[in-house]
């Protein structure tokens, strides 16, 4: 009698989570998601903004702990031993949209810089630790990339290729077990001919055997590289779906949970006999390229697009806060040169930033200083500041925006996200802007409060000011705005105004379907 054949036991997958629930100060943020990537695979996550996403990756990354679920890695239940050194012994890398390399540090340098470099008692052998990054380049095919360059003066593309070679160089499966590689919008910042590059690397590790899980807003790219992808909606998995056969359409009805049918939305007409406060022509940042742009008195302009096509870029360049060029500006039909934060609060123009804790507030300050910052030059008496003055005028605006608590005393970081970002709002209306800046405005604020900053912002358009509201959340955009400005790949792609904004027109613009 002939001995059976043997049959091979199945690789386990790179990677199970399972029954993942996350919540932050009662949101709840994932809901028993779901994620299984599979050896030798690229594997998509997606999402619209707000999704569950980036929680999702933080958790894998060890930067949050779970609330409850479990994650196997490889067959192994490491729930209760998530770190980031630990899922690099373990052979899982996270490459991030800023891939965390030094700009004067060169090449070689970079890989150096590893864990057990960091343990070792004798000098590093800069000739052997040359000869190994060589090799490494040579076997992926990257031969061309100068290992004494400083990152900062690589390219967009080799720079990206040197995070991803260097996170799989910083981490290796035991036993050659598969390695899982997480790129989180590895091509935002990439032009469009490097793309076929990177893809080109992502190939190579997918032929080795590794895994690649591709976290995107581009659906065409998702559906050229990955296999299967995996959708969250409202930290929910709405399904896990291989890439052959699927069409975008498909997928933006997954993303969405609807199709497109082309619904409309009751909104104001485009203004057109308010007073042209601002125009901008060809204005060039780091993302856009080429933007025109007007706002009329008594409108609220949205921008939008999908991450890296440059809309949230747009305030801060006309602010003077972020470095760019233009071929002209007006500001109430003066030209603007050289404008810096200072020089554009002088002329009218206030910004609301997108992130309130570094950029928009002092966290260690009072309300009342907050709020002062910008008002002291007005509340100067014989060469004194009057504080008296400036509480009473800081509690009527706490007042009147129904900042909680109404405590001009209270420390800015002890307060709400909406209630922090009242204060911010409040401070730059207090000096009477004729154009209010405003990135992601409602970030990380709850309902009850971002119906109040809507109609606070109304309030003053209303009133003769102007706006312009960036965010990537389309039923805020139907909430304020007369006029959306869809952004793809830097430029202006299309302008709704009217009854054609609509949370799915403004989807199929951004998303190109």
């Amino acid at each position: 009698m002939s001995d059976s054949p043997r049959r091979s036991t199945p690789a386990p997958p790179v990677l199970e989570a399972r029954g993942i629930d996350k919540s932050f100060a009662g949101v709840h943020a994932l809901k028993q998601a779901e994620l299984v990537i599979e050896p030798g695979e690229v594997h998509g996550l997606l999402g619209a903004n707000g999704c569950g996403k980036s929680t999702l990756i933080k958790i894998l990354s060890g930067f949050h702990p779970l609330d409850a679920g479990a994650v196997v890695v490889n067959g192994e239940d490491v729930t209760d031993s998530i770190s980031a050194t630990g899922l690099r012994a373990l052979g899982l890398s996270f490459v991030h949209q800023d891939l965390g390399l030094t700009a004067a540090a060169t090449v070689l340098e970079h890989f150096t810089l590893r864990p057990e470099n960091g343990r070792r008692l004798t000098a590093i052998s800069w000739k052997d630790e040359r000869a190994r990054l060589l090799e490494l380049l040579k076997e992926y095919d990257l031969g061309d990339v100068d290992v004494d360059a400083p990152a900062g003066e690589l390219s967009p593309i080799e720079r990206a290729q040197v995070a991803i070679l260097r996170a799989l160089d910083q981490g290796s499966a035991p036993g050659g077990a598969p390695r899982l590689l997480v790129l989180d919008e590895p091509t935002v910042f990439l032009p469009r001919h490097d793309v076929e590059r990177l893809k080109r690397l992502i190939d190579r590790l997918r032929d080795r055997g590794d895994a690649v899980l591709l976290v995107s807003h581009d659906l065409d790219e998702v559906l050229d590289i990955a296999d299967r992808i995996t959708v969250l909606r409202d930290g929910e998995n709405v399904g896990t779906v291989e890439t052959e056969g699927l069409t975008r359409a498909e997928l933006v009805e997954l993303i969405l949970g609807s199709t497109l049918k082309g619904s409309r939305a009751t909104l104001r007409e485009a203004r057109t006999d308010g007073r042209e406060v601002l125009a901008v022509t060809g204005l060039h940042g780091t993302r856009v390229d080429d933007v025109d742009l007007t706002v009329r008195s008594g409108e609220v302009v949205g921008l939008t697009g999908l991450a890296g096509s440059g809309y949230d870029e747009i305030a801060d360049l006309l602010y003077g806060s972020r470095e760019g060029t233009c071929t002209s500006l007006t500001v109430d039909g003066k030209t603007v040169t050289g404008q810096t934060p200072r020089s554009m609060i002088e002329t009218g123009v206030v910004l609301v930033p997108s992130d309130r804790k570094q950029l928009g507030g002092a966290t260690e300050l009072t309300v009342l200083e907050n709020m002062s910052l910008p008002l002291v030059n007005k509340h100067f008496r014989q060469g004194r500041l009057d504080w008296k003055r400036l509480r009473s005028v800081v509690a009527g605006v706490c007042a009147s925006l129904k900042v909680k608590p109404q405590d001009p005393d209270a420390v800015f970081r002890n307060l709400s996200g909406g209630n922090q970002q009242k204060t911010i709002i409040g401070k730059w209306l207090e000096v009477g802007p004729d154009i209010l800046l405003l990135n992601e405005p409602t970030q990380g604020v709850d309902v009850g409060a971002r119906a109040e900053i809507f109609s606070l912002v109304r309030r003053t358009v209303d009133g003769g000011a102007a706006a312009i509201c960036a965010t990537s959340d389309y039923e805020q955009l139907l909430e304020v705005a007369d006029r959306v400005v869809v952004f793809r790949e830097g430029r202006v792609y299309t302008e709704l105004t009217g009854a054609h904004i609509g949370k799915d027109e403004i989807a199929s613009a951004v998303y190109g379907y």
